[in-house]
Order: structure tokens, then C-alpha cells, then sequence
């Protein structure tokens, strides 16, 4: 008998002390957490070459300018601009021939003002294939937007063995419009 009472306690007292467990709610936060401001990779670009019979070397290094406004591209995404600095050298001496930084402001004879806004100085690189006689530096440099190649204007910018610097728009892609060298999109419109 004492067995079973006990059994019927144990039954009995097994209900009182059940807690109900109710399924896990699930919460959604539709807080977008705010994207860092990205920043293009830095680069070192280094050569040596021969301008009009004397031999130099060439030295480019692009980083980001924390310094400079942010710039929000098409995307929405927020990068650094950046700041290129290039520094030609005589071989012969050593001497510094060309020394200066470059933002993309520099190249604002040649680019568009509304393009400007949601563009960065992407690079300027040594232009082998433009480099005809060797009578003069040609760099190719280009202003645009890091998420999307096409978004961009190519400049073709030469130095002179005299130091004097020569930019214009290159024409390398015929698709390109004339109307400053870029295809822009209005966010504003209906793009479907």
C-alpha cells in the first residue's frame, strides 16, 4: 500500500511543478547596421626606363586619404578617396626629376562635375603602349567608381623631359559617350 500511495503522490505532484515551455519567439531587427567606410587596396609600382636617351625610374604609391571627403558611390557604399604620389628619379644622379601627389581634383578640367561627386582616383600606372619613341612619360590615370568598371574616365597624361605636364581624355573605349566620358545612371529614374 505504501508503494502505491507513493505512486500517487509522485503523479499527483508531477503536474504541479510542470512549467508550460512556449516556443522560442523570433525577433527581427530591422536596424541596418551601419557599413564601415571601405578603402581600395594601397599599391607601390616601380620601373625603370629610358626618356629621350637617359635612363629613370619611376615610382608610384597609391593609398587611401583619410583626410579627403568620403565619397558614397552609385552603390551606396562609402569609400576613402585616394591620394597618388609619383616621383620620377635620374638614374644617373639619382637627382628627382618629377615629384607631386595627385588627387582626383587634379583631373577636374578633364571630368565631369556630377560624375566627380561619386568618384575616386582609382590609379595612375605607367602606359607602356603609349609610350611611342620614348620621347616623353606617359601614365594613364583614370577617375571612376571602385565597384564598377565601366563607371570611369581614362586619362591619358604625359610628362615632357622638361617637366610639363600634358592631360587629355583617352579615347580607349569607343563606347564611351561625349558627354565627359562616362555613362552615369539617375537613381531617380525607373531603371526596370
Amino acid at each position: 500500500m505504501f508503494i502505491l500511495s507513493s505512486l500517487f503522490l509522485l503523479s499527483a505532484c508531477t503536474g504541479c511543478n510542470e512549467k508550460k515551455i512556449e516556443d522560442p519567439k523570433v525577433v527581427i531587427n530591422n536596424v541596418e547596421e551601419p557599413k564601415s567606410t571601405q578603402k581600395m587596396q594601397d599599391y607601390d609600382l616601380r620601373d625603370t626606363l629610358t626618356i629621350a636617351g637617359a635612363k629613370y625610374e619611376f615610382v608610384i604609391t597609391r593609398e587611401a586619404d583619410t583626410t579627403l571627403q568620403k565619397v558614397k558611390v552609385e552603390s551606396g557604399s562609402e569609400f576613402y578617396d585616394n591620394k597618388i604620389h609619383l616621383v620620377i628619379k635620374k638614374k644617373s644622379d639619382g637627382s628627382v626629376f618629377f615629384d607631386k601627389t595627385f588627387n582626383k581634383h587634379y583631373f577636374s578640367s578633364i571630368v565631369p562635375v556630377d560624375f566627380m561627386r561619386k568618384a575616386l582616383l582609382l590609379g595612375i600606372v605607367y602606359d607602356y603602349d603609349k609610350a611611342d619613341n620614348h620621347s616623353h612619360f606617359s601614365f594613364a590615370a583614370s577617375v571612376g567608381d571602385p565597384e564598377d568598371d565601366e563607371m570611369l574616365v581614362p586619362i591619358l597624361m604625359t610628362i615632357s623631359p622638361d617637366g610639363a605636364i600634358n592631360m587629355v581624355k583617352d579615347n580607349i573605349n569607343s563606347e564611351v559617350p561625349e558627354n565627359g566620358g562616362v555613362a552615369t545612371i539617375d537613381p531617380t529614374e525607373d531603371q526596370g
